[in-house]
């Protein structure tokens, strides 16, 4: 039996991981992908990582890898189906098999919510930029009014597509920085109190079909990107456990929520690492009160 298994391998689950390693526990560090990076990968730019200039998403995803590396860590291909407790030991199955721990933190991050525009298949909408196809279309449409949506559409125009953004209401709910950006930019097109109606297979792209403030609209485009929300993706967990959104501790002592998947949201890199510290420091004390 090993002491820690972290699932997820974004900055939540390395920051974990080393720090587990740092503390002297024996820890695994598993990931669907088996790769670190998670989300952060699709970050155009990260700028508010204390002692790091500004950085792509992928270049940070890189940093993890080395990272975690130099500690000898190697993030496992596994995907966790479900968490069971067995006395004071956690049982984790997944793909490839059962992994017993003495404690678990789990950092599985975030998925996209469910939509579906009526009368279409979901399968005509991208839920990451990183499914648009290469070369960047000429002309795409994003979905949604967050941070993830400007983000997305901000890494599109760079890429040298011509985006076009459908809010469904009359303002933007992102940070001011990102906001001023992408409503001053030439590339980008914001279109408020829109909702899409329909999106129609057209050629080698799509004719999308939107009402915007009481009149009827079309664009056709390359590709369609929806960013509306998500929400945790977390293993099937023991029925008794309970946890607060943004908490790192769980009404079950030893198993731990940590990052994006503890918030329900596409958070920050700084606060997911913050919650793999916290994480560790618990799971440590846990192992040697019941070691």
């Amino acid at each position: 039996m090993i002491e820690t298994a972290i699932i997820g391998a974004g900055p939540a689950g390395c920051s974990a991981a080393v720090q587990c390693r740092r503390l002297g526990l024996d820890v695994r560090l598993l990931d669907t992908a088996g790769r670190a990076g998670g989300l952060i990968r699709e970050a155009r730019l990260i700028e508010n990582y204390p002692g790091l200039e500004a950085i792509p998403g992928s270049k940070f995803a890189e940093k993890l890898c080395s990272h975690i590396s130099g500690f000898g860590i190697v993030v496992l291909d596994y995907h966790a189906d479900s968490i069971v407790q067995i006395n004071n030991a956690f049982e984790i199955r997944g793909n490839h098999g059962v992994i017993t721990s003495g404690s678990v933190i789990v950092a599985t991050g975030t998925v996209p919510l469910d939509y579906s525009i009526p009368g279409n298949t979901s399968s005509k909408l991208l839920r990451s930029i990183l499914d648009v196809p290469a070369p960047v279309p000429y002309n795409t449409i994003v979905i949604g009014g967050g941070e993830a949506a400007l983000d997305y559409a901000l890494s599109l125009s760079d890429a040298g597509s011509n985006v076009s953004i459908l809010v469904r209401n009359s303002s933007l709910r992102a940070c001011e920085r990102l906001k001023d950006e992408v409503e001053t930019h030439s590339g980008i097109r914001i279109l408020y109190n829109t909702e899409p109606a329909s999106i129609i297979s057209s050629g080698n792209g799509f004719l999308v079909r939107y009402m915007s403030d009481g009149i009827n609209g079309e664009h056709l485009v390359g590709a369609v990107l929806a960013a509306i929300g998500r929400e945790p993706e977390l293993p099937v967990m023991p029925n008794e456990m309970k946890y607060e959104s943004g908490s790192v501790r769980t009404s079950i002592p030893g198993l731990y929520i940590v990052g994006d998947a503890s918030l329900g949201s596409l958070g920050q890199a700084a606060i997911a690492a913050g919650h793999g510290l916290i994480a560790a420091a618990h799971s440590l004390h846990y192992i040697k009160m019941n070691g």
